[in-house]
């Protein structure tokens, strides 16, 4: 994929110089707005806008869901940030990125994030489709209440780029609460609704373009063993173990013994995170992997085969296993190599054989949300590219960001602070429930404080928990 970046670069340098040059050619048109934005109007697709508001039911109809959106994705905006706190909060270490750092091209490349790379020609492209149906919305929803529109346009805050379009504000102020609540909700109710087309999209992309060869997201079976309960760890008692240093432990096997109670278990570098907890007095509990083939055979990468049997998905392989009993040893293959293993009694039927691997389960909403974002293919399916693999995990990579910035605008956007929509919505909101512009004014101060606390504490516990821990 290094030709990627190179190419990438050099549209990034293309792109800047190209921008440069519109603004300067353009330098009469384009005007400061408080001090720090660039802005260039224009009446591009205002005709566009006018014709689509001709379709006046099915926006009438429609602005009962931006409505209805808008509230819903507050709501939701505020849960998920209260969610990532608690959930913070009880992680042992966190990655050393703010939590409130804008998505800039190369920020998962930069601290080596474990998300689909982010080149800037994928920033460019998400912008235009956000912002242009976000804008696009606001407008035609603005000419279906007979609210003249101005002027659209672009502008600039230093690196980061924003579409626009500008209604007749003094009109809009006077139309009905409704009007107004659905005209400020569309933006994000666009977003939305393209996120999910998007999701389709990739969804028609996968079942094009790939096909499943194994499952993947396996892991040992393990132990959660009181620290009390260990007797040695490679020849170490506990208290010496604790004490070894980044560079003795780095030196170690992969597979480290560990005896508890005439019992072995194992003990691998992704658990050492634990220790850290047990060494900050925080718990008197470690998570230890059993003594099982699957780990001393080292089993690792997308499971392929079992026996012969092509494995498609985790059904596969518990039915293909159900069948083996204790020493007996099986071919299992995954995209790695050949592995042949000798099973293990099952330590609750001794009538079958035991490999040692089990799936994480979800349950509840984080299956239905699964289900609903993936329903040809589980968290578990391991894909095959039938066609170029580069170009099919670019395409692929690009509509990941495309649907992931689709959700989070539409609702971050929705957020009560003045710069966003959100804002203007839970004031008019406060203004027709209290018809009192100063009761209004003190509940659109109150929420946007909720929202400016929410934010610093989720960056003290991430300063906590990145640096202090």
């Amino acid at each position: 994929m290094r030709a990627v970046y190179i190419y990438d670069l050099i549209f990034l340098v293309l792109f800047c110089l190209g921008v440069f040059l519109f603004l300067y050619k353009n330098r009469k048109r384009v005007k400061i707005e408080s001090k720090i934005f660039l802005m260039y109007r224009t009446k591009v697709g205002l005709k566009f806008m006018n014709w689509a508001s001709k379709f006046s039911k099915f926006w009438d109809v429609l602005s009962y869901f931006s409505i209805t959106f808008g509230f819903l994705a507050m709501i939701s905006v505020f849960a998920l940030f209260i969610i990532s706190i608690k959930m913070m909060a009880s992680l042992v270490s966190v990655s050393k990125v703010p939590p409130l750092l804008p998505l800039v091209p190369y920020l998962p490349q930069m601290f080596d994030l474990p998300l689909p790379p982010f080149y800037f020609t994928y920033w460019i492209l998400i912008i235009l489709v956000v912002a242009i149906t976000h804008e696009f919305a606001h407008g035609v929803f603005a000419r279906h209440f007979k609210i003249r529109v101005k002027a659209t346009g672009f502008g600039f805050l230093g690196p980061f780029l924003a579409a626009f379009v500008e209604p007749d504000e003094k009109v809009m102020k006077k139309k009905s609460k409704r009007a107004q609540l659905s005209i400020l909700g569309a933006g994000s109710f666009s977003n939305f609704i393209f996120a999910i087309i998007f999701l389709l999209v990739l969804q028609l992309f996968l079942i094009g373009c790939y096909e499943k060869v194994g499952v993947t997201g396996y892991t040992y079976v393990f132990d959660k063993i009181n620290i009390s309960n260990i007797e040695k760890i490679d020849g170490y008692n506990f208290e010496e173990f604790l004490n070894l240093s980044n560079g003795e432990l780095q030196n170690m096997t992969e597979l480290i013994p560990v005896d508890v109670n005439n019992k072995t278990y194992y003990l691998k570098s992704e658990l050492f995170i634990f220790l850290e907890q047990v060494k900050q007095g925080k718990t008197d509990m470690i998570i230890l992997y059993q003594n099982a083939p699957a780990i001393k055979a080292n089993l690792s990468g997308a499971i392929v085969e079992i026996e012969g049997n092509k494995i498609e998905k985790i059904e596969d392989v518990y039915k293909s296993l159900g069948v083996h009993k204790a020493n007996e040893t099986i071919q299992i293959k995954t995209i790695e190599k050949n592995y042949y293993i000798k099973l293990d009694q099952h330590p609750t039927n001794s009538s079958k054989g035991y490999l040692g691997i089990g799936f994480p389960v979800l349950s509840g909403t984080t299956s239905f949300i699964s289900k609903i974002i993936s329903p040809f293919f589980s968290v578990n399916s391991y894909l095959s590219p039938k066609y170029n693999p580069e170009l099919l995990k670019y395409i692929k990579d690009f509509l990941f960001w495309l649907i992931l910035i689709c959700f989070s605008v539409a609702l971050i956007n929705m957020l009560p602070l003045g710069i966003l929509d959100g804002g203007r919505f839970i004031y008019i909101t406060a203004l027709g429930i209290t018809k009192s512009k100063k009761k209004a004014e003190t509940v659109f101060k109150i929420a946007s404080f909720a929202v400016l606390l929410i934010f610093l504490i989720l960056m003290l516990v991430w300063v906590n928990k990145a640096f202090l821990i």
